[in-house]
């Protein structure tokens, strides 16, 4: 399976693809990297909670 390019994703986009993969730590490293570049901090698992209750919300990501 060919990963795609995290740096080329809207950061929409990676959150998505980190809800459809949440195994996949490269991504999940990737989208903690760019929210700490816009300067919010979150740990990993406030990131994956966050996420999961926005998409039980029926929320976009």
């Amino acid at each position: 399976m060919i990963k795609p390019n995290f740096e080329q994703m809207t950061i929409k986009e990676l959150r998505n693809y980190v809800l459809q993969h949440r195994n996949d730590s490269e991504a999940i490293h990737a989208l903690g990297q760019r929210i700490h570049r816009e300067g919010r901090r979150l740990t990993v698992d406030e990131l994956v909670e966050s996420l999961e209750e926005k998409r039980r919300q029926g929320k976009e990501p």
